[in-house]
């Protein structure tokens, strides 16, 4: 009898161990779509927390936002910051620097990108609110940090590739992408996600009507860019925004995802890190 008790429980164990290796691998490879499940519930989440009843906000609370926003935290690096850029659908709020070319630009967060056929060399600086003003940001295939929200199915070609064949994705269509920088912040609508070869760099052209053009690249086909495109809808000043817009910025309650522990050493901005420069992070 004793035999028998011990084969079972050995047996028991074992299928555990089994079970947990298979769910810990669902995840970790995206089997099933479990990862694009729950990075979604998350996305989600978030987004209906941020859309709820927003007070009013003092003057003096949203210059405070707007200070923290414009904080130097990388003059050490020689980057000087443009910005943040915000899109709340899917969870992204990351500091604008400028030098897109660099390793240590992408490092730090998103850049402004800005070389393009009428300006290979990118001497042109661009301006939030007018033209076609570029980003870009690592993709790190987690659904969280860098612009790898921005991918639909973590790990997967399709729906951007299907069969060889490149096809656009509506998947954020109508969604907003917020610009901010001193002087105010920017509001954008989604209208076009596609993918291009790294060299085609003619999605930067300058444009009669102002844009943002979000550029990251697709995982696993690295070879290939996923492009976002939004169109201006609104300029803000800092005083007359919606408070649920100027709250997408308050560092002391939003985290950001500039960084990942095993690429990008620092500290985030947001409550998941130093608060805006009110606290250090653990």
């Amino acid at each position: 009898m004793k035999k028998k008790n011990n084969w079972f429980w050995t047996t028991l164990v074992l299928l555990l161990v089994l079970l947990g290796s298979f769910c810990y691998a669902s995840y970790q490879e995206n089997w099933f779509g479990v990862q694009n499940f729950f990075n979604h519930q998350q996305q989600d989440a978030y987004f209906k927390r941020n859309n709820q009843h927003h007070d009013r906000l003092s003057w003096s609370k949203r210059q405070m936002i707007r200070t923290q926003l414009m904080r130097q935290t990388q003059k050490k690096q020689g980057l000087t910051k443009q910005g943040f850029v915000s899109v709340p659908r899917v969870k992204i709020l990351q500091p604008i620097f400028n030098d897109a070319y660099s390793k240590k630009g992408l490092a730090a967060g998103a850049n402004y990108a800005n070389r393009n056929e009428e300006d290979p060399q990118g001497k042109r600086l661009p301006q939030m609110g007018s033209d076609n003003y570029g980003l870009a940001s690592h993709n790190f295939y987690d659904g969280k940090t860098g612009f790898s929200p921005l991918q639909q199915n973590l790990k997967q070609d399709q729906p951007y590739i299907v069969n060889g064949k490149l096809h656009d994705n509506d998947w954020l269509n109508g969604e907003k992408i917020y610009l901010a920088n001193q002087n105010g912040i920017y509001k954008y609508r989604i209208v076009r996600q596609h993918i291009v070869k790294p060299t085609d760099v003619s999605i930067l052209n300058p444009t009669r009507r102002p844009r943002v053009t979000i550029i990251t690249c697709l995982y696993p086909s690295t070879q290939y860019r996923i492009i976002t495109e939004g169109t201006i809808v609104k300029k803000y000043s800092w005083q007359r925004a919606p408070a649920k817009v100027v709250n997408y910025f308050d560092l002391t309650k939003q985290p950001t995802n500039a960084r990942v522990d095993w690429f990008n050493p620092g500290t985030e901005e947001g409550s998941n890190g130093d608060a805006g420069g009110t606290k250090h992070a653990n």
